[in-house]
Order: C-alpha cells, then structure tokens, then sequence
C-alpha cells in the first residue's frame, strides 16, 4: 500500500479540525458562576456556596462573586464539573438560605444576582466564630473552603 505524504500530512489536518471543532462545540470546561445580594442589592461577602451532588464548596468574595470550577473524585483528586443538573445552596448567618436547581450542559454557566433576604436569628442559634480568612485581591472570584 503506497501512501503519499501530502494525504497522510491533509488527513491530520483534519483530524485536528474535528478535533477542535468538538472542543469548542462542547463550551469548554463547565463553570457555574453567580453573585449573591441582599435584597437592597448590596454584595454579600463570605457567604457559603455548596452544591449537590457535590462540587467546589466556596466563598463568595469581597464583591459578592463565586465560581464553581471542580469537584474531587473518590480518590480526592481535582476533576471538572460533569454536565447534569444540581442543587445549589447559599448560606450566611443572618440570612435566609437560598437553595435552587440549575442545569448545566457546558461551558461557563452564569446565574442571576442571587438575593438573600435578612432572618433574624433563633434565640439558641450561635454565631459563627470570626476567623479572618486570605484577602481577596485582584480577579479573584471566589476563596476555596479551607479545614473541611
């Protein structure tokens, strides 16, 4: 069989292609993403952001913004986020939680301004202890959950 250079060089090329036309049909790696407000509109910081099924647990930053990129398999290593529908839900003391399902397919996927309206707390329920965290700085988008 006598193959030339030319078609072996064309039919890489178009594997390539096909390639990267999958990869950009496929939105790229899965990201869901949001803001969380009060009802004023006003950013809430250091509120918790946790899924289920389970993905990055994080904090919203200084500006209210959060990202979930990963979650960790059964050997606690570090994979993107699979596409399928998942419960989110949103804490910080003082508030109400907010909990929702959003679906993701692929890509980056951005959520409304959450908003949080204030509770006043039960007569028994503690605050949570003060620990000052990293500074958020820069692009930062959100502070993963350290301890857990």
């Amino acid at each position: 069989m006598k193959v030339s250079v030319n078609s072996t060089c064309a039919q890489l090329w178009l594997l390539v292609g096909l390639t990267m036309m999958l990869v950009a049909c496929s939105g790229g790696p899965i990201t869901i993403g949001g803001r969380v407000v009060d009802n004023r509109g006003t950013p809430i910081s250091r509120a918790d952001v946790e899924t289920r099924p389970e993905t990055d647990s994080v904090v919203t930053n200084s500006r209210g913004f959060f990202v979930l990129k990963q979650r960790l398999n059964d050997m606690g290593e570090a994979i993107p986020i699979p596409a399928g529908s998942y419960r989110l839900v949103v804490k910080k003391y003082g508030f109400e939680d907010v909990e929702f399902v959003v679906n993701v397919d692929g890509g980056k996927t951005r959520l409304k301004d959450l908003i949080m309206n204030p509770r006043t707390p039960d007569i028994g329920e503690a605050a949570p202890e003060v620990t000052e965290g990293p500074a958020v700085t820069g692009g930062g988008t959100s502070v993963p959950k350290t301890g857990i």
